[in-house]
């Protein structure tokens, strides 16, 4: 009787907890992202995360995303994974020669690459450069990490960017640690079944 009673909770336990990650995650898919100021006064932008089993992200992102499937592939195991794209904009940026050049003269266009494109003019006095825009996609990863198949994993961080005129110059990673409520270790459901089988006997 103890030990139907025990599982019948531990399964009520695990419907909710399934039922409020399918919510969750589906606020996640359909959230869109929103911009606000934070308290250090400069723009923040914001999404709710997707909480996803291994099978799904391998199913959803990874098997959609042969450039994300490479990159995990250097982990063991994955906790988190954060992609952004991001746009730089410069409206307009002058600069003006110290000494005149004598010779007048006048000279505008545009540069289109992949990663940046601007327009500028030049002329005698210096040069204008408009509509500067610089885009780049970058993929954060934490997960384990280990240098060879026995090997000690470690949790490692690990930040791409798509734009190679882009480098990191810093970088600082943290995960807090959440300790399972004692209820569900699995110690304490084992002595649980133990201590209900010897009561039933």
């Amino acid at each position: 009787m103890i030990i139907l009673l025990l599982t019948l909770i531990f399964s009520i336990e695990r419907c909710q907890f399934y039922n409020q990650n399918a919510n969750a995650n589906f606020k996640a898919l359909t959230d869109s992202i929103t911009y606000f100021t934070n308290r250090l006064g400069t723009q923040s932008a914001s999404i709710k995360t997707l909480e996803i089993e291994k099978s799904l992200l391998n199913q959803n992102l990874l098997a959609k995303d042969k450039q994300l499937a490479t990159l995990t592939q250097e982990f063991s195991e994955v906790k988190s994974i954060i992609r952004y794209s991001q746009t730089t904009k410069y409206d307009t940026i002058t600069i003006t020669y110290k000494d005149t050049i004598s010779c007048i003269f006048s000279r505008f266009g545009k540069v289109k690459t992949k990663w940046y494109r601007f327009n500028y003019t030049t002329n005698n006095k210096g040069i204008t450069i408009d509509s500067l825009t610089i885009n780049n996609q970058a993929t954060a990863i934490t997960g384990f990490k280990r240098s060879w198949f026995l090997g000690k994993q470690t949790l490692t961080t690990t930040v791409t960017n798509t734009n190679p005129n882009i480098t990191i110059t810093s970088l600082t990673s943290a995960q807090v640690i959440v300790p399972n409520p004692w209820y569900k270790r699995w110690y304490v459901w084992l002595g649980a079944g133990v201590i209900g089988g010897m009561l039933t006997r």
